[in-house]
């Protein structure tokens, strides 16, 4: 654990997602105390350690559910061995997050949700859910990392509703968190929007850097730190959306798409895009009109 203050953490949540899932497979999980906007929901798949939640600290291991609420300083700690630099260790997890502040619109539409509401205003306390019930909740995260779009958030609702209903589950902290907003949030947000309005075009390093005021070298620790990605991790993950979102819409061939998506050359884009979806452009084209979304998730 780097820093003792809490880092304000920026998910880096794109504008069209609603729910964002991410599968981690790491040395070790991220290991500065941070907090974010959005509520995050965590299923161990290997590892264990300790999770910090406010002032408290609790046990976790595989198997584990994790629930951590909005704006709530968390950190997923290891024995020493796991960030020894010859360590064969490694963490596996699911994490969704997601804005409680955009469910609550939706739970105000529906008196039927009342339960997942009332539970979630408990979550800036931590909740851990153990044993079988968490199970069959991981098992239905691993499919949503399969599913993008309507399908993603109808399943997601109904996990919320499965969560909302479970009695064996444990607070971490009996803390409430008081975090103040940062100004490094408003910087990174300045990036975010400014890439996504952009990726279509070359952007630099110094571009980004320019933009708050930073060195290059200065500006990726700051990015780093604070989305635990580089930034061109983030820019390809941005342009590899944008042109499945393309590719889904059936009006524009592969080649139309990379360039559309900031790309010049054809052999990046079809390995980035290999690794961020698992299927070449070609193929992800045919699956997606050949098999509508909604029936991915009957």
């Amino acid at each position: 654990m780097r820093e003792m203050d809490p880092i304000c953490f920026k998910v880096p949540r794109l504008h069209e997602e609603t729910v964002r899932v991410e599968s981690w497979d790491l040395p070790f999980f991220y290991d500065s105390v941070h907090y974010h906007e959005e509520c995050q929901l965590t299923y161990i798949l290997e590892g264990r350690g300790l999770v910090m939640v406010v002032d408290k600290l609790e046990e976790f291991h595989e198997g584990d559910l994790l629930l951590i609420g909005k704006n709530t300083p968390h950190v997923l700690l290891h024995d020493k061995k796991y960030y020894d630099e010859n360590s064969s260790l490694h963490v596996r997890a699911i994490s969704v997050f997601f804005s409680k502040d955009t469910f609550h619109q939706v739970f105000n539409l529906f008196p039927e949700t009342v339960k997942i509401e009332e539970f979630l205003e408990q979550a800036h306390f931590g909740i851990r859910i153990k044993n079988n019930e968490a199970r069959r909740i991981g098992d239905d995260l691993k499919q949503l990392l399969k599913l993008r779009q309507v399908p993603r958030i109808i399943l997601f609702m109904k996990i919320l509703d499965q969560i909302s209903r479970k009695l064996d589950f444990d607070f971490i902290s009996s803390s409430i968190p008081h975090v103040n907003d940062r100004e490094d949030n408003l910087k990174i947000q300045k990036i975010f929007d400014f890439i996504t309005k952009n990726y279509e075009k070359r952007i630099t390093l110094q571009d980004v850097a320019r933009l708050i005021n930073l060195t290059p070298t200065a500006f990726c620790r700051f990015f780093k730190l604070r989305t635990n990605k580089t930034f061109s991790q983030f820019l390809i993950e941005v342009r590899i959306n944008q042109a499945c979102k393309m590719l889904s819409n059936g009006n524009f061939n592969v080649t139309e798409t990379f360039f559309s998506c900031g790309y010049n050359n054809s052999s990046n884009f079809h390995r980035h895009f290999r690794q961020h979806t698992g299927l070449t452009p070609s193929e992800y084209k045919d699956q997606v009109l050949k098999k509508p979304q909604v029936a991915q998730y009957a």
